[in-house]
């Protein structure tokens, strides 16, 4: 099955340039507590992914190219408001936002409260996020008699901010154990050392899921709620062709099934990107 890999995902010109420059020096965090965060930190380079999706390319440097000149011609603008509710965005925003939502979709997530995530849980999420799209970036090192797939501090920053809306700080993670050398009744990971993040290797299934929004609707406090549709593509369907669809061709193609509804509340930020608040589908 053709699947779109997006290598560009998390190295984008912000990563190169001045993302890691903005993160804050601290002391390490426990593990399992609440990550430190750097000052929330705009880039242009941020929303590289989701341009490599519309325009159709691998490249940074090309995506760019192709990208129109004026960041409103991407962030889009919607129209039709009634009563707080956006029902036709223009459509490289609605592909922004089914390409946004998909990424928890294709992770079969039922509930995610960033307000109560811990660090373990962002990096579940970095993790399955690299293996689906980016797999360039999963490294597998071998320790004892265990085999591991490791990532850098760099690839999960990116990550959490072109989904989350913040850069964790130098030392996120590091207050992890280290990985185990031998098969026992640790879990599988997160696990930390030699500056990278280590999960015992496993096999995960291509995910066939994508995620269709079907309306916006701008909240009393400025953030926004978006309802959506998970569908299950077909075998020999490409994920990158079905970000594009609108919902009205979704809901008419009969090579794709319907899986269930929910609802994303995200902040959006001066570039029009989004970062998540709340996800729930009802799985």
């Amino acid at each position: 099955m053709k699947r779109f890999k997006l290598s560009t995902i998390v190295l984008s010109a912000c990563l190169a340039l001045s993302a890691l420059a903005g993160c804050s020096q601290g002391s390490a965090p426990a593990a399992g507590t609440m990550p430190d965060r750097a000052t929330p930190h705009e880039s242009e380079g941020v929303a590289s992914e989701i341009s490599a999706i519309i325009y159709e390319a691998e490249d940074p440097e090309d995506a760019a190219a192709e990208a129109p000149a004026d960041e409103d011609s991407f962030s889009g603008n919607y129209t039709d408001s009634v009563d707080g509710e956006y029902a036709d965005p223009d459509a490289d925003r609605q592909i922004y936002a089914n390409a946004f939502v998909s990424a928890f979709a294709e992770q079969n997530i039922s509930e995610m409260d960033t307000e109560n995530l811990t660090v373990e849980e962002y990096l579940d999420f970095v993790r399955i996020y690299l293996k689906t799209h980016a797999t360039d970036l999963i490294s597998y090192e071998p320790k004892g008699e265990m085999l591991f797939e490791t990532f850098t501090p760099a690839s999960a920053h990116e990550v959490i901010k072109v989904f989350f809306g913040f850069f964790t700080s130098d030392v996120f993670g590091s207050g992890l154990e280290a990985p185990s050398e031998a098969h026992g009744d640790q879990p599988a990971g997160p696990f930390y050392e030699d500056g990278r993040f280590w999960y015992e290797a496993c096999d995960t299934e291509d995910s066939n899921r994508f995620a269709i929004v079907d309306s916006y609707t701008v909240n009393e406090d400025g953030t926004m709620t978006l309802g959506f549709t998970v569908y299950e593509a077909g075998p020999n369907d490409s994920l990158y062709e079905c970000y594009r669809l609108s919902p009205e061709e979704a809901a008419a193609d009969s090579t794709i099934n319907i899986v269930t509804n929910g609802t994303a509340t995200v902040r959006i930020n001066q570039s029009g990107e989004y970062s998540l608040i709340y996800y729930k589908a009802d799985i």
